[in-house]
């Protein structure tokens, strides 16, 4: 004979984990909770601490399954010759750099006599010059940076948008299942 539906515990059922997790997640979630719409994380009893609260999930560590090949003519212009090859999954901008550049009135060319251009003239003109294409140069390999991540992402949130379609169709199949079995056999 089965036992009472409130003696049985609730099947697990896995959804988005941190990265090593198997596929489909490491965060459980109670199917009667699930159902029920106050789906909160659980983590196995041998994972509760001493006050039995689960962890939270960390975003940064939860790695989705994609493939992503970025044009290797994008990632050249991406990375810094000599430095490690940018990697869009992992490099995170802060919001420092994602904030937008005010543009910047140029001023007025000062026309310099041709008596006045000595030698100490020239010395400074080339070191602006040099100064001038670091920092164009600089600018070229954020934005680069930027696009080439920007494209990851867009992968990455297309594929997430996706996984929960399908996450929020099973969670319809199961409420489906859980009120024709309250219909036939009473409330759980």
């Amino acid at each position: 004979m089965s036992r009472p539906v409130s003696d049985r515990t609730p099947v697990p059922l896995l959804l988005g984990g941190p990265a090593g997790a198997p596929p489909g997640g490491g965060a459980l979630l109670g199917l009667r909770s699930l159902l029920q719409g106050t789906s909160k994380p659980k983590e196995p009893a041998s994972c509760l601490t001493s006050r039995d609260t689960p962890s939270p999930v960390d975003p940064d560590t939860v790695e989705v399954l994609m493939t992503f090949e970025p044009d290797p003519a994008d990632l050249a212009l991406s990375s810094i010759p000599g430095h490690e090859t940018f990697d869009p999954r992992r490099h995170r901008f802060s919001e420092e750099e994602l904030k937008p550049q005010p543009i910047m009135k140029k001023a007025r060319k000062i026309q310099v006599p041709e008596e006045q251009k000595d030698e100490k003239y020239w010395s400074r003109r080339y070191k602006n010059n040099e100064a001038a294409k670091r920092s164009r140069d600089a600018r070229r390999l954020k934005e680069n940076q930027i696009s080439v991540r920007a494209a990851f992402l867009e992968k990455e949130n297309a594929l997430l948008r996706q996984e929960v379609v399908a996450v929020r169709q099973e969670l319809s199949h199961y409420r489906a299942v859980l009120s024709r079995y309250q219909a036939q056999h009473g409330a759980l």
